[in-house]
């Protein structure tokens, strides 16, 4: 397996159907936060009031100031990381070289990170992990880090008759 590169996106080759673009900026939560402030206002208390307009200035300068840009487009044979935030370089990984893969919520800000086979680590920001957590887990949920350490830390089951066995040897012993 060679290093993988980044390379302009236009000579970028990707496999298969694209699924999932992972972005930069969160959308759904600015847009909930304009909603609760909108309720709060109707209330008609003056504090409510107060927190209802700073949850619409917190919402509206999240919508109008914070760039958006692609993280992560997912197909289903493979992931497209971007790298850089214009959007000019990018990579193609297939799932077979990907070894395993994360989602971190860390420090304040949220991670997708990928190992692959020949040591080389992507690790991208984004606000919205969690839609790339839901692709990437039906696609190659083998390959991420909380299934790995679970399978690693599995403790072998008994099947019934391995533990009627183990039984007739403890307390069924014959004498001779």
């Amino acid at each position: 397996m060679e290093n993988i590169s980044f390379i302009p996106v236009e000579e970028v080759k990707t496999k298969g159907q694209f699924l999932k673009a992972i972005c930069f900026k969160p959308k759904t939560a600015p847009i909930i936060c304009m909603i609760m402030g909108i309720g709060l206002i109707a209330v008609r208390n003056i504090y409510t009031i107060i927190l209802g307009v700073f949850f619409i200035l917190m919402s509206l300068l999240v919508l109008i100031f914070v760039k958006d840009f692609k993280t992560v487009d997912i197909f289903d044979k493979g992931v497209m990381v971007y790298g850089d935030r214009e959007n000019k370089t990018a990579c193609f990984i297939d799932y077979d070289d990907i070894v395993m893969w994360a989602i971190r919520h860390e420090n304040g800000h949220d991670t997708i990170e990928f190992n692959l086979g020949n040591g080389q680590q992507f690790v991208k920001d984004s606000f919205e992990v969690d839609k790339a957590y839901r692709t990437l887990n039906t696609l190659i949920k083998e390959k991420e880090y909380r299934y790995l350490e679970m399978q690693k830390n599995r403790k072998v089951n008994l099947s019934i008759p391995d533990a009627i066995n183990n039984i007739r040897k403890k307390y069924f012993k014959k004498n001779d």
